[in-house]
Protein backbone atom coordinates (compact mmCIF):
# COMPACT_ATOMS: atom_id res chain seq x y z
CA UNK A 1 0.00 0.00 0.00
CA UNK A 2 1.09 3.32 -0.88
CA UNK A 3 2.17 5.77 1.55
CA UNK A 4 0.64 9.48 1.98
CA UNK A 5 4.39 10.59 0.82
CA UNK A 6 4.52 8.48 -2.35
CA UNK A 7 1.19 9.65 -2.98
CA UNK A 8 1.84 13.19 -2.63
CA UNK A 9 4.94 12.48 -5.36
CA UNK A 10 2.82 10.36 -7.85
CA UNK A 11 0.65 13.29 -7.54
CA UNK A 12 3.10 16.08 -8.21
CA UNK A 13 5.09 13.95 -10.91
CA UNK A 14 1.43 14.08 -12.46
CA UNK A 15 1.64 17.76 -12.96
CA UNK A 16 5.01 17.45 -14.73
CA UNK A 17 5.21 18.16 -18.72
CA UNK A 18 6.44 14.51 -19.98
CA UNK A 19 6.41 15.30 -24.31
CA UNK A 20 8.32 17.90 -25.80
CA UNK A 21 5.67 20.37 -26.69
CA UNK A 22 4.90 20.82 -23.21
CA UNK A 23 8.60 20.67 -22.13
CA UNK A 24 9.88 23.67 -24.60
CA UNK A 25 7.51 26.34 -23.05
CA UNK A 26 8.46 25.29 -19.18
CA UNK A 27 12.04 25.30 -19.37
CA UNK A 28 12.74 28.70 -19.97
CA UNK A 29 10.89 29.05 -16.38
CA UNK A 30 14.56 29.12 -14.85
CA UNK A 31 15.52 32.75 -16.81
CA UNK A 32 12.62 34.36 -14.68
CA UNK A 33 14.81 34.34 -11.64
CA UNK A 34 18.30 35.15 -10.34
CA UNK A 35 21.81 36.28 -12.12
CA UNK A 36 20.08 34.69 -15.76
CA UNK A 37 16.62 36.85 -15.42
CA UNK A 38 15.50 38.88 -18.62
CA UNK A 39 15.40 41.95 -16.48
CA UNK A 40 19.16 41.96 -15.72
CA UNK A 41 19.40 43.40 -19.14
CA UNK A 42 18.84 46.85 -18.88
CA UNK A 43 18.61 49.66 -22.64
CA UNK A 44 22.01 49.42 -24.36
CA UNK A 45 23.10 46.24 -22.20
CA UNK A 46 23.50 43.46 -24.32
CA UNK A 47 22.64 39.58 -23.39
CA UNK A 48 26.05 38.77 -24.80
CA UNK A 49 28.24 40.66 -22.50
CA UNK A 50 26.64 39.49 -19.35
CA UNK A 51 26.75 35.52 -20.99
CA UNK A 52 30.49 36.97 -21.17
CA UNK A 53 30.92 38.46 -17.68
CA UNK A 54 29.41 34.96 -16.34
CA UNK A 55 31.49 32.35 -18.08
CA UNK A 56 34.50 34.33 -16.91
CA UNK A 57 33.55 34.40 -13.28
CA UNK A 58 32.71 30.62 -13.52
CA UNK A 59 35.65 29.67 -15.07
CA UNK A 60 37.79 31.37 -12.69
CA UNK A 61 36.58 30.44 -9.40
CA UNK A 62 35.39 26.48 -10.52
CA UNK A 63 32.40 26.84 -7.96
CA UNK A 64 32.40 23.19 -6.28
CA UNK A 65 28.75 22.89 -5.00
CA UNK A 66 25.58 25.00 -5.32
CA UNK A 67 26.60 27.06 -1.95
CA UNK A 68 29.79 28.26 -4.31
CA UNK A 69 27.81 28.41 -7.21
CA UNK A 70 25.56 31.16 -4.97
CA UNK A 71 28.88 33.20 -4.12
CA UNK A 72 29.67 33.16 -7.91
CA UNK A 73 26.45 34.60 -8.90
CA UNK A 74 26.63 37.13 -6.26
CA UNK A 75 29.93 38.35 -7.65
CA UNK A 76 28.33 38.56 -11.34
CA UNK A 77 25.19 40.07 -10.29
CA UNK A 78 27.07 43.02 -8.36
CA UNK A 79 29.61 43.27 -10.69
CA UNK A 80 26.74 43.72 -13.26
CA UNK A 81 25.03 46.32 -11.49
CA UNK A 82 28.48 48.45 -10.93
CA UNK A 83 29.13 48.92 -14.48
CA UNK A 84 25.53 49.66 -15.11
CA UNK A 85 26.12 52.30 -12.23
CA UNK A 86 29.15 53.77 -14.34
CA UNK A 87 27.13 54.14 -17.13
CA UNK A 88 24.32 56.25 -15.13
CA UNK A 89 26.86 58.35 -13.43
CA UNK A 90 27.72 59.69 -16.64
CA UNK A 91 24.24 60.13 -17.86
CA UNK A 92 24.09 62.24 -14.59
CA UNK A 93 26.75 64.31 -14.81
CA UNK A 94 25.40 65.16 -18.96
CA UNK A 95 21.93 65.72 -17.32
CA UNK A 96 22.87 68.01 -14.40
CA UNK A 97 24.99 70.31 -16.45
CA UNK A 98 22.22 70.52 -19.03
CA UNK A 99 20.12 71.75 -16.24
CA UNK A 100 22.40 73.90 -14.62
CA UNK A 101 22.87 75.72 -18.31
CA UNK A 102 18.81 75.90 -18.56
CA UNK A 103 18.51 77.64 -15.11
CA UNK A 104 21.38 79.94 -16.09
CA UNK A 105 21.18 81.03 -19.26
CA UNK A 106 23.89 83.85 -18.73
CA UNK A 107 26.64 81.06 -18.15
CA UNK A 108 28.61 80.20 -21.01
CA UNK A 109 29.53 77.11 -19.66
CA UNK A 110 28.91 74.56 -16.76
CA UNK A 111 31.81 72.98 -14.67
CA UNK A 112 31.63 69.78 -12.30
CA UNK A 113 31.09 71.93 -9.12
CA UNK A 114 28.25 73.68 -10.86
CA UNK A 115 26.82 70.22 -12.07
CA UNK A 116 26.91 68.57 -8.96
CA UNK A 117 25.35 71.17 -6.61
CA UNK A 118 22.54 70.98 -9.42
CA UNK A 119 21.56 67.39 -8.82
CA UNK A 120 24.01 66.45 -5.82
CA UNK A 121 21.23 63.94 -4.03
CA UNK A 122 20.99 62.14 -7.26
CA UNK A 123 24.64 61.73 -6.78
CA UNK A 124 24.93 60.79 -3.37
CA UNK A 125 21.48 58.48 -3.49
CA UNK A 126 23.79 56.41 -6.67
CA UNK A 127 27.31 56.40 -4.14
CA UNK A 128 25.28 54.43 -2.05
CA UNK A 129 24.15 52.41 -4.24
CA UNK A 130 27.67 51.54 -5.72
CA UNK A 131 28.48 51.35 -1.75
CA UNK A 132 26.22 47.93 -1.33
CA UNK A 133 27.63 46.37 -4.41
CA UNK A 134 30.78 47.00 -3.25
CA UNK A 135 30.27 45.27 -0.15
CA UNK A 136 28.08 42.29 -1.30
CA UNK A 137 31.26 41.93 -3.81
CA UNK A 138 34.08 41.84 -1.33
CA UNK A 139 32.06 39.95 1.00
CA UNK A 140 31.21 37.00 -1.44
CA UNK A 141 34.43 37.02 -2.93
CA UNK A 142 35.68 36.81 0.57
CA UNK A 143 34.10 34.19 1.55
CA UNK A 144 34.12 32.62 -1.84
CA UNK A 145 38.05 32.24 -1.25
CA UNK A 146 38.01 31.15 2.40
CA UNK A 147 36.07 28.23 1.03
CA UNK A 148 38.40 27.57 -1.69
CA UNK A 149 41.59 27.29 0.65
CA UNK A 150 39.42 25.19 3.08
CA UNK A 151 38.79 22.72 0.24
CA UNK A 152 42.55 22.83 -1.18
CA UNK A 153 44.47 22.52 2.12
CA UNK A 154 45.70 19.25 2.85
CA UNK A 155 44.29 17.77 5.88
CA UNK A 156 46.25 16.42 9.31
CA UNK A 157 47.35 12.92 8.95
CA UNK A 158 47.16 10.73 11.63
CA UNK A 159 50.92 9.67 12.99
CA UNK A 160 51.60 6.36 13.63
CA UNK A 161 54.67 6.11 14.95
CA UNK A 162 54.54 4.39 18.22
CA UNK A 163 56.25 5.18 21.57
CA UNK A 164 59.46 2.98 21.74
CA UNK A 165 58.40 1.22 25.39
CA UNK A 166 55.31 0.21 23.52
CA UNK A 167 56.49 -1.56 20.64
CA UNK A 168 57.02 -5.45 20.26
CA UNK A 169 60.97 -4.60 19.72
CA UNK A 170 63.09 -2.18 21.61
CA UNK A 171 64.10 0.78 19.21
CA UNK A 172 68.01 1.67 18.87
CA UNK A 173 68.16 5.56 19.37
CA UNK A 174 71.70 5.36 17.82
CA UNK A 175 70.36 4.33 14.38
CA UNK A 176 71.96 6.59 11.38
CA UNK A 177 69.45 8.17 9.87
CA UNK A 178 68.78 6.90 6.16
CA UNK A 179 70.87 8.46 3.18
CA UNK A 180 68.97 11.44 1.04
CA UNK A 181 68.09 10.27 -2.34
CA UNK A 182 70.94 11.03 -5.25
CA UNK A 183 70.23 15.03 -6.95
CA UNK A 184 69.08 14.30 -10.42
CA UNK A 185 71.70 15.28 -12.81
CA UNK A 186 71.43 18.30 -14.85
CA UNK A 187 72.99 17.90 -18.24
CA UNK A 188 71.85 20.02 -21.40
CA UNK A 189 69.48 17.16 -22.50
CA UNK A 190 67.19 16.73 -19.44
CA UNK A 191 66.81 20.61 -19.25
CA UNK A 192 66.24 20.28 -23.40
CA UNK A 193 63.95 17.73 -22.86
CA UNK A 194 61.99 19.57 -19.76
CA UNK A 195 61.29 22.77 -21.41
CA UNK A 196 59.94 20.59 -24.88
CA UNK A 197 57.63 18.63 -22.20
CA UNK A 198 56.82 21.88 -20.34
CA UNK A 199 56.03 23.78 -23.36
CA UNK A 200 53.89 20.25 -24.54
CA UNK A 201 51.93 20.86 -20.98
CA UNK A 202 51.35 24.40 -21.29
CA UNK A 203 49.56 23.91 -24.98
CA UNK A 204 47.61 21.76 -23.61
CA UNK A 205 46.13 23.85 -20.65
CA UNK A 206 46.03 26.74 -23.21
CA UNK A 207 43.12 24.92 -25.24
CA UNK A 208 41.76 22.93 -22.29
CA UNK A 209 41.33 26.11 -21.07
CA UNK A 210 39.84 27.85 -23.99
CA UNK A 211 37.64 24.78 -24.89
CA UNK A 212 36.03 24.96 -20.98
CA UNK A 213 35.75 29.03 -21.66
CA UNK A 214 33.96 28.24 -25.13
CA UNK A 215 31.32 25.93 -23.55
CA UNK A 216 30.66 27.82 -20.33
CA UNK A 217 29.91 31.11 -23.19
CA UNK A 218 27.27 28.99 -25.15
CA UNK A 219 25.86 27.17 -21.98
CA UNK A 220 25.07 30.85 -20.92
CA UNK A 221 23.81 32.11 -24.13
CA UNK A 222 21.49 28.78 -24.77
CA UNK A 223 20.10 29.31 -20.67
CA UNK A 224 19.11 32.92 -20.69
CA UNK A 225 19.18 34.08 -24.57
CA UNK A 226 16.02 35.97 -25.83
CA UNK A 227 13.80 33.13 -27.81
Amino acid sequence: MATEKQIAANRLNSKKPHTAEAKAPSRFNALKHGIYAEHQIMFDETEEDLAELAAEYHEQHAAANPAERELVDTLIHNEWRLRRMRRVEAALWEHAANTYLAQHPDEPACNSAHAFVTNSGAFERLQRIVNACERNYHRALKELVARGHARRSPQPQQSNTTSPNIGPFRQNPDSPAPAPPPAPQNTPATRSNEAKEAAEAQALADESFRIRRQAMFDDAMARFGKK
